[in-house]
């Protein structure tokens, strides 16, 4: 897909969207064991000390621990990127203000819950340190696990929002010639890191049109793909989202996905399965839509 990024674009995705960075610290009770690797190099006869590397997990099994871990990538991958499109190598990402508050209260809730899966994992530290003792065994070595306070400290959820910057925003006091050149030079990165995230929107469109024409294919024989439910209820989660993914406002990606959205109107995975009008009809219609655009 070719998305053509005009001055105008630009200045449209610099109105009405912003940087948002999601900065997740979680301690992970993880140590290289130094030790361990010198007995398993000697037992195995290995010539050279780097040819075994081991790591320990000082809390193995430990569901306060893991549940910690589960919560945030349930942020990431259920919050943070679906309302999000990428922006720059650091993880700041683009967030349209079409999704601004249900991103915001998503994510204060997110954190909310992951304070209290810490403090539930803090108020019971010593005791899962004992059982740490029990579980590990001859690998357990009680100096190496630090207080709760230091623990503690280990823990962080911090999101910040701020303006798109765009090149009026340079206050340089140098020749005219190199600030020509450094706005320009900026205009360049800004016009690529738009028609990426652009890109993105594009992509998660074709990705789910493709997936659902795919399962709805009958073959010559008659036999039907299967599909999960998801086929449907991915739809349209990706068509509740995208119009805030679609950061320069193209008009095209926007009829595109008001035509997902009919198409899948009433449609439901019972349907799709039991009734071949249904699934021929759906699939017909979101091969029009597919049609519609050069995806190379």
């Amino acid at each position: 897909m070719q998305v053509n990024i005009t001055p105008e674009a630009i200045s449209r995705a610099a109105r009405t969207c912003m940087l948002a960075d999601l900065s997740i610290r979680v301690y992970e009770g993880r140590i290289k064991d130094r030790d361990t690797e010198a007995e398993v190099a000697t037992n195995k006869q290995a010539k050279s000390k780097s040819a075994v590397s081991v790591q320990k997990y000082l809390f193995a099994d430990c569901a306060e621990m893991d549940a910690i871990k589960k919560h945030v990538a349930k942020v990431r991958q259920g919050v943070h990127y679906p309302l999000t499109s990428p922006w720059s190598d650091s993880g700041t990402r683009v967030l349209h203000m079409v999704n601004h508050q249900r991103y915001r209260t998503a994510i204060n809730q997110a954190r909310d819950e992951f304070w209290k899966l810490v403090e539930q994992f803090l108020d019971h530290y010593d005791t899962l340190v004992a059982a740490a003792a029990f579980k590990l065994g001859d690998l357990f070595d009680r100096s190496q696990y630090l207080t709760r306070a230091q623990v503690a400290s280990k823990f962080a959820f911090e999101f910040e929002l701020s303006p798109m910057p765009t090149s009026g925003d340079f206050r340089i006091d140098m020749e005219t010639a190199a600030q020509r050149e450094l706005v320009a030079h900026y205009e360049d990165v800004m016009a690529k890191r738009v028609r990426e995230a652009q890109m993105t929107a594009w992509q998660s469109l074709h990705d789910t049109l493709k997936h659902i024409s795919d399962r709805l294919t009958v073959g010559p024989d008659g036999k039907r793909n299967a599909f999960h439910d998801t086929l449907v209820s991915n739809a349209r989660d990706l068509c509740d989202r995208l119009t805030g993914l679609n950061v320069t406002g193209d008009p095209a990606l926007e009829r595109a996905r008001q035509e997902l959205e009919e198409v899948m109107l009433g449609v439901t995975p019972e349907a799709l399965r039991k009734e071949l009008d249904t699934r021929a009809a759906v699939k017909s219609k979101v091969d029009a839509v597919l049609s519609q655009f050069d995806w190379a």
